[in-house]
């Protein structure tokens, strides 16, 4: 074979690899690109985590880890009403958890908060929450649907309040946009949920809804207000007092 047969064939390989490399080029960029959007998405939440203290963290995890309890609750088989076991389990699991949160105050309460800010803070929660549940063993969904919204309302309003920079309520220059909505999408469906699934007889999704969403936006507001009365006890008392209402309303006693 001549040497320019050579040199021609030599030149048709060089330029079918620079073809197949040309070829394979588009999906190694686009790795690229999909491990800089991974990055990039990465260091975003770190950026806006960090904005948060560790204490703060663990503060807005012991405020909700009490709504783990109706989710708890509406798959462990009762009876309806709560007897006894089952509204001491709930009485031992509510106890516990606020002599916990009392007990290692250092862990959650913020810099400069009052011993008395705390306690008042943990006992009325507790004091609601459980109050529910004692109270009216017939209807544990209210119980359930208050705890949610105090666990999962006001502490992704507070969550989202401190995490994003959102105007402020015209109202309260203190509070935000972005809490008082996360409030709302965070409480309504959850409190709608859980309220559902545990009515005896049962009710329909949107009766549900009529019962705890206006209790929700009620309780929103009232966390929202410009008041000194501490978050929880606010919460706590006018979503209790609205879902008695809407309840008796709707459903009936």
């Amino acid at each position: 074979m001549s040497l320019g047969v050579r040199e021609q064939r030599s030149r048709v390989r060089s330029r079918q690899r620079d073809g197949r490399a040309t070829e394979s080029a588009p999906s190694s960029q686009g790795l690229t690109g999909q491990q800089s959007a991974i990055l990039h998405s990465a260091h975003a939440l770190q950026t806006l985590t960090s904005r948060l203290s560790e204490h703060e963290w663990r503060r807005r995890l012991v405020h909700m880890a009490p709504g783990l309890l109706p989710l708890v609750l509406v798959n462990i088989p009762h009876l309806d009403p709560l007897q006894w076991p089952a509204k001491t389990a709930i009485a031992a699991v509510v106890l516990v958890t606020s002599f916990f949160a009392l007990t290692r105050r250092a862990m959650f309460a913020r810099t400069g908060e009052l011993q008395t800010g705390w306690l008042s803070s943990v006992i009325s929660y507790a004091a609601i929450t459980l109050g529910f549940y004692l109270a009216l063993p017939s209807q544990p969904e209210l119980g359930m649907a208050v705890t949610m919204i105090i666990a999962f309302g006001d502490g992704s309003a507070t969550l989202m309040g401190l995490l994003t920079r959102s105007r402020k309520l015209p109202w309260n220059d203190k509070k935000s946009w972005a809490g008082f909505a996360a409030f709302l999408l965070c409480s309504i469906p959850l409190a709608t949920l859980i309220y559902w699934i545990e009515s005896r007889p049962g009710v329909s999704l949107p009766l549900a809804l009529a019962c705890v969403a206006p209790a929700a936006a009620v309780a929103a507001l009232a966390e929202s207000l410009p008041m000194r009365l501490n978050d929880n006890l606010r919460v706590g008392v006018t979503a209790g007092l609205t879902i008695l209402a809407t309840h008796g309303m709707f459903v009936g006693w």
